[in-house]
């Protein structure tokens, strides 16, 4: 399991939120989603979970009263018992509360009397947590804020097993962006990068507003990646953990053609077929497909990335 997101709430599966033009977000994009509990449906058993993600936290006077954040992973059940994360809440006029949770429950705490906030900017959190083994409460985590950690605990009852949700969940003062979250170890210097597209190749309908139209089962999109600048950037041997092809609107129309399956395609190599996510009838929708890989820049020259339109 891989999930990337720059900061589009478009990329959800939860209606409600709202993406946000932010010049000071990594990519000129963070969202809100005032819905607790929810986020991202999976359908994973965990034993770790590491985590990335960005927020913006204002100055403190200008936090609600009831703010609350949450980034995390959510096994079914007592929805207060299945919750293993990070989350920020303010506490009086003067605190802003980290809290490790540890299925559903409040391990410790630290506040900005203990540590240092970027109020009025990004705060960039990390993170990592250790399932329990079958009857030892043998869990551990560590959570860092702006490359210092802050949190850290052992011999835990953690269970992320049967998880059915990526929890992401911000109100509009406190937008998040640069979401990494992931069942494998990922690193502290990952970023997400946007890649120039070509043009598309399809058998859908152009609606010539730069939106494309299925309306038949197994029609598909492709584009060629262009990573000439990420080259010229980062230079070829960089490596490539994830990828995420995105769809932004994407949005059903009936009850005819409900899913969108992603598409890659090497050069000069065969298609593959990657998750097929449920389309939303909401007309402002969308979708993202992410995938973990271990190859370079190099190694995409020629990648088409694309979907397949299904039932």
């Amino acid at each position: 399991m891989r999930y990337i997101n720059p900061g589009y709430a478009e990329f959800l599966d939860v209606d409600g939120g709202a993406t946000i033009e932010d010049a000071s977000a990594a990519h000129g994009v963070a969202f809100y989603q005032p819905t607790d509990m929810e986020g991202v449906n999976i359908s994973a058993s965990a034993s770790v979970f590491y985590g990335k993600f960005d927020i913006y936290l204002p100055p403190i006077s200008s936090l609600p009263s009831d703010f609350f954040a949450k980034v995390g992973i959510l096994k079914p059940g007592n929805m207060n018992a299945g919750l293993n994360g990070v989350g920020l809440y303010k506490y009086s006029s003067s605190y802003i509360h980290v809290k490790s949770l540890v299925s559903g429950g409040n391990d410790k705490t630290v506040t900005n009397s203990d540590i240092t906030f970027n109020f009025g900017g990004i705060n960039s959190f990390y993170f990592y947590f250790k399932a329990r083994s079958e009857s030892t409460a043998d869990g551990e985590y560590f959570i860092c804020m702006n490359g210092e950690k802050i949190l850290e605990g052992t011999g835990k009852w953690i269970y992320m097993d049967n998880a059915t949700k990526l929890v992401i969940y911000a109100c509009d003062v406190t937008p998040i962006s640069n979401i990494i979250l992931a069942d494998t170890e990922i690193s502290m210097r990952e970023r997400i990068q946007a890649v120039p597209l070509g043009s598309p190749v399809t058998d859908m309908i152009d609606l010539e507003d730069g939106t494309y139209l299925a309306d038949t089962a197994g029609q598909q999109i492709l584009q060629t990646v262009d990573v000439a600048s990420l080259i010229s950037q980062y230079g070829g041997t960089s490596q490539v953990t994830g990828i995420a092809i995105g769809g932004n609107p994407a949005y059903r129309t009936g009850d005819g053609l409900t899913t969108l399956t992603g598409l890659s395609k090497a050069s000069g190599g065969s298609q593959t077929e990657h998750g097929a996510k449920t389309l939303r009838t909401s007309t402002a929708a969308g979708t993202v497909d992410c995938y973990s890989v271990d190859s370079t820049i190099a190694d995409m020259v020629g990648l088409e990335l694309g979907w397949k339109a299904g039932v």
